[in-house]
């Protein structure tokens, strides 16, 4: 009965240790610094090793596949900008890179209508 117990105890340890590690796994994305890591010449299984599956994948005329990975940077309460990195990948292998950085446009809330609420009484 005692051993029974202790059987219990070990397998509740050991599935509370499990749920611990996997929680503290680090989740694989794209950023600049893993972006400047990508090498002319990797392989596809490296490359989705290093940074996971891509956002969106799109086929080129040339045969050539663009993998886009977004980066959104956010300030606790909305996105700054993103960044959108492109990895050009031909014959299973990384050929070129180039990244773009979109921002959302500025809103003046003297100077122009809440674009949320455009029907919102402006108390006239």
């Amino acid at each position: 009965m005692a051993t029974n117990k202790v059987n219990r105890v070990l397998a509740l340890l050991f599935l509370s240790l499990f749920a611990l590690t996997s929680c503290f796994s680090q989740r694989t994305y794209m950023s600049h610094q893993t972006y400047d890591s990508i090498k002319t010449g990797s392989s596809v299984a490296d490359l989705t090793n290093q940074v996971g599956k891509p956002y969106a994948m799109h086929a080129k005329e040339d045969g050539s596949v663009e993998y886009e990975y977004i980066e959104r940077i956010d300030n606790g309460i909305t996105i700054v900008a993103e960044n959108h990195y492109f990895i050009i990948v031909q014959d299973n292998e990384v050929v070129g890179k180039y990244m773009t950085r979109e921002t959302p446009p500025a809103y003046d809330l003297i100077y122009q209508e809440e674009p949320n609420y455009p029907g919102y009484p402006s108390g006239s």
